[in-house]
């Protein structure tokens, strides 16, 4: 099972505003970067534009709340599909993190400490993309019932985006609202108020590019 369309295209639109500060985009562009079809880009900016997350122009379209498709993004992406292994190490995390084959991108609340250097609260659970094979030599299965070892399918789009080992920041949020729980939820309120200036930048360009 590959990893669904529509996430990539959620994934670049939200990247662009978020992390290169652009509210503008087109059909187009997100077709050619995520490598879908036209009609699937179209599809969901129609979705976007029933709940008025985005306005649609002669060109292309404006992202005007963000966080609407946050939101969205969230409420539909299916976090627990896309693990494709999981074990228990006893290692602490700081150790299995650094033993994880190269090219891994961490999410959720690894990758919330590699961006930012610091957590809001403990956390004892990986969630990475990485290849499940060459995680297993690492890390073989274990017969402990808990896990705290998670990797998720990989995706050619999130390594082109993500930087430094390190998921997109929207793509940190869906994580960790579908990984749920009060750890979970800790990391969310911290990243929200990261978010907000960044939106409000997005925000104040398209002011200033509507009244020039």
């Amino acid at each position: 099972m590959k990893v669904k369309k529509v996430d990539r295209v959620l994934r670049e639109i939200l990247y662009r505003v978020y992390e290169r500060n652009e509210s503008f985009m087109s059909q187009k562009s997100l077709a050619q970067t995520c490598g879908l079809s036209m009609d699937t880009a179209n599809r969901l900016v129609a979705k976007l534009n029933q709940f008025r997350a985005i306005e649609k122009k002669p060109l292309g379209f404006r992202v005007v709340d963000p966080k609407k498709i946050l939101s969205y993004w969230a409420s539909t992406r299916n976090l627990a599909s896309d693990v494709v292994y999981s074990t228990y190490s006893p290692d602490s995390v700081s150790k299995i993190e650094s033993e994880l084959p190269p090219g891994s991108i961490f999410t959720a609340y690894s990758g919330y400490r590699l961006k930012f250097k610091e957590t809001p609260t403990h956390y004892e659970e990986i969630f990475v993309y990485a290849d499940p094979d060459e995680v297993r030599r690492k890390f073989p299965e274990s017969e402990v019932e808990r896990r705290n070892l998670f990797v998720l399918r990989q995706d050619p789009h999130l390594g082109r985006v993500g930087k430094d080992g390190v998921a997109t920041l929207a793509q940190l949020y869906i994580d960790l609202w579908q990984i749920g729980g009060a750890t979970a939820d800790r990391f969310i309120l911290e990243l929200e108020k990261r978010l907000e200036p960044r939106s409000i930048d997005a925000l104040k360009m398209l002011a200033r590019k509507g009244s020039s």
